[in-house]
């Protein structure tokens, strides 16, 4: 499939929707136990920092003009219908977004708590698109520069009998949902390439 930078609209999706079954039932069934559930805190942590950096130079030489243009990239492994139609700082605010919301999650589990009628949602941490290129570039370092610190500092157990359910995984206690914080930046990572393919 090749990229598209057109302003018109293109027909996919609707946020929340979901990704294909086979690769929900093998995150579930395969990804949630066995690397998920077994990965290293401190492993996750280096991942996490690396594809910061990864992330970070990809912006280097991007004139707020190439930030702001929405590309629609091809279908990819963990990534929404909806969600493939956007520019790179939608993709730096969605990881604000979501990397918070997780950074939150495991600070409650890893106390052994459970926030209040949480329930993950994909279709409630899209994007608006409404920040400048400038804005989501700062955001995104502002918050991707403390988040590791923070989530170790916070974190007594790494292993929580807490867990909370991900609509594509299944459970998740504090060691799994930080493997996805690490995991997630992989993703839109991914993307952000494609898109800078598609400029």
């Amino acid at each position: 499939m090749r990229h598209e930078n057109s302003g018109s609209e293109p027909q996919l999706a609707p946020p929340g929707a979901g990704i294909p079954a086979p690769h929900r039932l093998f995150m579930t069934y395969v990804v949630r136990p066995f690397i998920a559930a077994r990965s290293d805190w401190q492993e996750n942590a280096r991942l996490f920092r690396r594809w910061t950096e990864k992330i970070e130079a990809e912006l280097l030489g991007m004139s707020d003009t190439e930030l702001t243009q929405r590309v629609l990239v091809p279908p990819q492994i963990g990534l929404e219908d909806s969600s493939r139609f956007w520019s790179v700082a939608m993709a730096l605010e969605h990881l604000v977004i979501v990397g918070s919301k997780i950074e939150m999650l495991i600070g409650e589990l890893a106390e052994e708590r459970v926030p209040p009628q949480a329930k993950v949602d994909t279709a409630a941490v899209k994007p608006l698109g409404e920040l400048s290129a400038e804005q989501a570039v700062r955001e995104f370092r502002a918050w991707a520069h403390g988040a590791e610190k923070r989530v170790l500092e916070t974190s007594r157990s790494r292993t929580s009998k807490a867990h909370l359910v991900h609509p594509w995984f299944g459970p998740f206690n504090s060691l799994s949902w930080q493997w996805l914080l690490a995991q997630h930046h992989g993703i839109h990572l991914k993307q952000i390439r494609e898109i800078k393919k598609g400029l």
